[in-house]
């Protein structure tokens, strides 16, 4: 339904950039309306905080907590883990995404590498 890459100058750990990543995506369909929605990531760490109603104690404990103040806006929400051969177009976006200075949002379409990983 949507792609997009949110640059982030200054993270240097894939931890960090994951948790992000997720928030921004969560974002992203909030201001797009939906109402149901599926969060897939390959970062285990990242998926397994969000599941857990347990607090979080780790560096990216703000942003987890943000993200779950966030899905409470879905009717419906899905959160799961996906090997990273199953997120290919998450990374192309990522590789996309990593050098450029300003956000970039495709609404149902997306970069025509994107396009043929999905």
């Amino acid at each position: 339904m949507a792609a997009c890459y949110f640059p982030h100058s200054g993270v240097t750990d894939a931890f960090i950039a994951e948790a992000f990543a997720c928030e921004k995506a969560v974002s992203l369909a909030i201001d797009l309306g939906f109402r149901s929605v599926q969060i897939e990531g390959d970062s285990l760490s990242v998926i397994k905080k969000l599941q857990s109603v347990a607090a979080d104690k780790s560096i990216i404990s703000p942003i987890i907590d943000d993200i779950r103040v966030l899905v409470g806006s879905f009717e419906e929400i899905t959160i799961s883990f996906v090997n990273q051969a199953g997120n290919a177009a998450a990374h192309e976006l990522a590789k996309l995404g990593i050098h450029q200075s300003e956000p970039m949002i495709w609404i149902e379409e997306a970069s025509a590498s994107v396009d043929r990983i999905v």
